[in-house]
């Protein structure tokens, strides 16, 4: 039963008599009970079900039928298969009925449609890796030592993140398998961020796949062009550049046309196909990073009827989190705060703040808020300069980090670093 447990449900088995057999050993397994035919045949009696799976007899003649147990896990295995089988083809039928009903949402039964296969899909997954303590920690003095050869040779151990302390308390960079979400109300320059943080991988040589739930693929080049070159944005959207900032902007697109980035302008997209999307092109080696702007666009009307909106933020988060670690890559979500920031005295984003739900910070490794003390007037604001709040990390320290930003919020930059965003 140890072996087969995490691999059979009772109704795994085609034949309601054997699921109603396997639930009674399974139930005294649980219960730590001794399994024979005793035990079973009495657990059987006792809930009135012994005559209707062929009484006694029917148990001896089970339990003579069985050679060995020696691959159990592999026949149970063959089982379990057959039950997904059939489960496919149920779900199939109700699909294809589905489909000839013209009285039926296409694009909901398109969403019903995936939802229970990738429902049928994650039954699949009863080989659930194990590993021992101790070959994990041997495991870890390997990383070690790789990072350390790594960090010798000047070569950075995670994804760059185009911002020197942020760098260092992560650690290195952006990890694969991490979801990084970053927060903020409206204006702190979420999108302007996250293009930054996007720039600085791609720079690095990690092809990068932005999802813009908000803005045109066209705005979003914008963006990096502007964090490229030190343009005036207005004069651009007017065709009034000066000599010089024509030749900036020039220069900028020329730099960019090679930057492994691409950008997907889905409005109401979901969640599922921004995973199909995702593993597609991991499989063909296009993507490194993924970033999604932002999760209160998410597309959620494909999700189950009966949640409300907090469970169904919370179903995007934990989506978002399967397709980081799934794909061995960082995520970074963009997220709304709710509106209590601006109630308080203090501007400064909480954890608390996270908007619909608190599945969010539990599902991500780290929680990067937005602040610009310049915005709300704040004393001893300096111009120009924001802080992004590293308010949870799994992997490293928490606190403050000083960036600079110019004017029109389209170019960041470190403090002390030698960029200029001005």
């Amino acid at each position: 039963m140890a072996d087969v447990s995490g691999i059979l449900s009772q109704d795994a088995f085609y034949d309601e008599a054997l699921g109603k057999i396997y639930g009674v050993i399974r139930g005294l397994y649980e219960q730590n009970r001794k399994i024979d035919l005793v035990s079973v045949m009495q657990g059987l009696q006792s809930i009135g079900q012994l005559e209707e799976v062929g009484g006694a007899f029917a148990l001896s003649e089970l339990s003579r039928r069985v050679s060995s147990s020696a691959n159990i896990a592999v026949h149970a295995m063959y089982i379990h298969q057959s039950w997904v089988a059939r489960r496919l083809i149920e779900t199939c039928l109700k699909i294809e009925s589905k489909a000839y009903d013209e009285t039926q949402d296409v694009s909901e039964t398109i969403g019903e449609a995936l939802k229970q296969i990738e429902a049928i899909s994650g039954s699949m997954d009863y080989n659930t890796p194990t590993i021992h303590v101790g070959e994990a920690s041997r495991k870890a003095i390997e990383l070690y030592d790789n990072r350390k050869k790594l960090a010798a040779s000047g070569i950075k151990t995670g994804i760059d993140t185009g911002l020197y302390d942020l760098n260092s308390i992560t650690n290195g960079g952006w990890r694969a398998g991490q979801l990084i979400i970053v927060a903020a109300r409206p204006a702190m320059g979420k999108t302007s961020i996250a293009m930054h943080f996007a720039r600085s991988a791609a720079l690095s040589g990690i092809p990068v796949l932005v999802f813009s739930l908000e803005m045109s693929a066209q705005s979003i080049t914008n963006k990096f062009i502007f964090s490229e070159c030190d343009i005036d944005s207005h004069r651009f959207s007017v065709g009034k550049l000066t000599d010089e900032e024509e030749k900036k902007l020039y220069n900028a697109s020329n730099a960019l046309y090679s930057l492994p980035v691409t950008i997907s302008d889905c409005a109401g997209i979901s969640i599922h196909k921004i995973r199909d999307i995702a593993r597609n092109g991991k499989r063909m080696g296009k993507y490194g990073m993924i970033v999604i702007d932002y999760l209160q666009l998410i597309d959620m009307r494909n999700q189950n009827r009966s949640y409300n909106r907090e469970q169904e933020v919370s179903q995007v988060s934990r989506s978002a989190k399967i397709i980081a670690k799934e794909l061995e890559i960082p995520v970074i979500l963009l997220s709304q705060l709710s509106r209590e920031v601006e109630k308080r005295g203090s501007k400064i984003p909480l954890l608390s703040d996270l908007r619909e739900s608190g599945a969010i910070e539990q599902d991500a490794d780290m929680v990067i808020f937005i602040h610009r003390p310049e915005y709300y007037n704040e004393t001893n604001a300096v111009k120009g300069e924001g802080i992004l709040r590293v308010a949870k990390n799994r992997e490293g320290e928490t606190g403050d980090i000083v960036f600079r930003y110019n004017y029109n919020l389209t170019r960041i930059a470190d403090k002390y670093g030698d960029s200029n965003p001005f």
